[in-house]
């Protein structure tokens, strides 16, 4: 047997343990993993798989008479090298964001029924991101009508996108007008910290001889608008019962308690769940690399949704290690593109 089959044949024993792990709630046997991979491997060369396994550190045995269960390497192994998940379909895509803003044209209320409706979907907690205005020197902003009189303003500061807001203005405004204003400000204001931004446009208005006054103004009320309303960033979270329903949880009060209190503790969550969704698009954190005190037994899957290529804030479940990061990584991928596009067309509205 080449290492290509070997590796193969590891593969697959791992792959049969994780994902009958995740279904069972119980340590996966030798016999166990021979019924399902059809009888191909005797029961003596699983075991010796299995032991191969369990020195590298990817499983290990609860009890001397149990079978096995994926450490936390094993989970990351399994995530990285050996699960195979696809993309999440144009249709499926399409029915999320049919779903997301149906009823609605308002921002806030589609993030609470986006961590609803992931919850339900996934049976596990599930939560949004939505970032406000910080202090920062301003690289990009987005105007998305969203009405004849309602915008949503997004700004985008040291790779990082720092305020989302839905405004109310004065007056109305076209789709041409939105293009206009949008060009003027990239070309003319971006690089400066947000106060400063703001000032500079205060100044050139009381001049009232600038050639782009009427730019101006309206660029002005915009972002006087966004300063006013600027709430603390906000956490949309479901569907934590889903994760204290489950047997880990359920045979340690302690493990439950200390879930909960993380859970509850919105300024311990805010910090690791932004960090998670920074790099690829797509995260899994499994246990203690969500950095979290109390989700050690935790893993988390995670997502950004965008507005014009850049990350407006993040979608994601929280539950046990012992999840299906197989379905769940699909899931979260789906609604992250759902809510980017539902963000699009408004555009449209």
């Amino acid at each position: 047997m080449n290492a290509t089959d070997l590796e193969r044949r590891r593969n697959s024993i791992l792959e049969t343990i994780v994902e009958s792990y995740v279904t069972t709630a119980t340590p996966v046997g030798s016999k166990l993993i021979s019924r399902k991979l059809g009888q191909s491997l005797s029961s003596a060369t699983i075991r010796h798989v299995m032991g191969e396994l369990e020195r590298e550190g990817l499983l290990e045995q609860p009890h001397t008479s149990a079978g096995r269960v994926p450490t936390d390497l094993g989970y990351r192994v399994y995530v990285d090298a050996v699960m195979c998940t696809r993309r999440p379909s144009a249709e499926e895509v399409r029915q999320l964001a049919a779903v997301l803003g149906q009823d609605e044209l308002d921002l806030e209320p589609a993030l609470e029924r986006a961590a609803s409706i992931l919850s339900q979907m996934a049976q596990q907690a599930a939560f949004v991101v939505a970032p406000t205005v910080t202090q920062g020197r301003v690289r990009q902003i987005e105007l998305v009508p969203l009405g004849v009189r309602k915008m949503l303003c997004v700004l985008v500061a040291d790779e990082e996108m720092i305020a989302s807001h839905v405004i109310d203005i004065e007056e109305s405004i076209t789709r041409d007008e939105v293009g206009s204003l949008v060009r003027f400000l990239n070309t003319e204001l971006t690089g400066l910290p947000f106060d400063h931004l703001l000032g500079s446009l205060e100044r050139r208005l009381l001049a009232e001889t600038d050639s782009f006054y009427h730019m101006v103004k309206r660029s002005l009320e915009i972002l006087q608008h966004v300063r006013s309303t600027e709430p603390d960033e906000r956490l949309f979270l479901d569907g934590t019962s889903y994760v204290i329903a489950q047997p880990e949880f359920r045979r340690d009060p302690r493990k439950a308690h200390a879930l909960l209190k993380c859970l509850e503790s919105e300024d311990a969550l805010l910090p690791s769940l932004r960090q998670i969704t920074v790099g690829r698009r797509v995260q899994v954190r499994i246990g203690p690399e969500v950095q979290l005190a109390g989700f050690d037994e935790c893993s988390c899957v995670a997502a950004t949704f965008s507005i014009g290529g850049q990350a407006v804030g993040s979608v994601g479940v929280l539950g046990p290690k012992r999840m299906d990061y197989r379905s769940l990584r699909t899931l979260v991928d789906g609604m992250a593109q759902s809510m980017t596009e539902w963000l699009h067309g408004g555009a449209s509205i």
